[in-house]
């Protein structure tokens, strides 16, 4: 079984957030030059581009000209983009449905994630080097594994580790939802196999559904309070979206 994408995780590149003075003191010293030919096509109106000191490349917007990232080593960035590029490149190459719980650069079959389900917390405790006994499939057992996430995120990049990770942990998560309200898991295919969408449905009241994969995304998108974690985020699934009876299509449920 393939227990994750066996992709190598990138580390995150160095960067530094400036401030628009210090830019402006760079380009007035001949140390920041502009070099939006370095820019990709699709950020033209958007971004400046500026090579800093030879090695180094600033990002600053174009409209605000205040602020902008400094990535300390050119290189560095250049494989970031790169990486961003190619998944996205991976995406448009599949064909998924408008409801997918996963972009189209995950590529997990059904019965591979049926096997993960059952597994997840074995391999997360391999994966993350947190003690078995702590993930039991509880609410409580999703604070340790969200600190254990986080350490890794720090570390690398946020894409990287959506791809090799958030079907995993989206496994795992719904198992603890299913447990947590007596429901049953809802996993459909496309024609190929592969994982389409994940849903956790009430035995009592089917028409109450849960989309296990919102918490991580959530997370890994920062579209979060700051101070949430994993424990937060699944529990608010069970009072955000359990009152979407009648209306299952706003929220992309079949």
């Amino acid at each position: 079984m393939k227990n994750c994408n066996n992709i190598e995780m990138m580390k995150k590149p160095k960067t530094k957030q400036i401030k628009s003075k210090q830019i402006e003191e760079w380009i007035s010293e001949g140390r920041a030059v502009l070099r939006n030919d370095l820019r990709p096509g699709d950020m033209e109106g958007w971004s400046d581009y500026y090579l800093f000191d030879k090695d180094g490349l600033i990002i600053r917007t174009t409209f605000e000209r205040q602020n902008g990232i400094l990535y300390e080593k050119y290189s560095e960035y250049k494989e970031f983009d790169k990486k961003i590029s190619e998944r996205a490149n991976r995406a448009n190459q599949q064909s998924i449905s408008s409801d997918a719980s996963f972009p189209g650069y995950i590529q997990v079959t059904v019965k591979e994630f049926e096997i993960m389900i059952a597994e997840s917390d074995k391999i997360l405790a391999t994966e993350f080097s947190i003690s078995l006994g702590l993930l039991g499939y509880s609410m409580p057992s999703l604070i340790y594994l969200d600190k254990a996430i986080k350490k890794v995120l720090k570390k690398f990049d946020a894409g990287d580790f959506e791809e090799k990770y958030a079907v995993l942990i989206s496994a795992y998560c719904g198992e603890v939802l299913r447990r947590k309200i007596d429901g049953t898991w809802k996993i459909t295919g496309n024609a190929d196999g592969r994982l389409d969408q994940i849903l956790i449905v009430e035995k009592a009241n089917p028409e109450y559904s849960y989309r296990p994969e919102m918490p991580i995304a959530l997370i890994l998108s920062g579209d979060v309070p700051r101070g949430s974690n994993l424990k937060i985020e699944v529990d608010a699934q069970l009072h955000k979206y359990g009152f979407i009876k009648g209306n299952e299509e706003h929220y992309g449920i079949k």
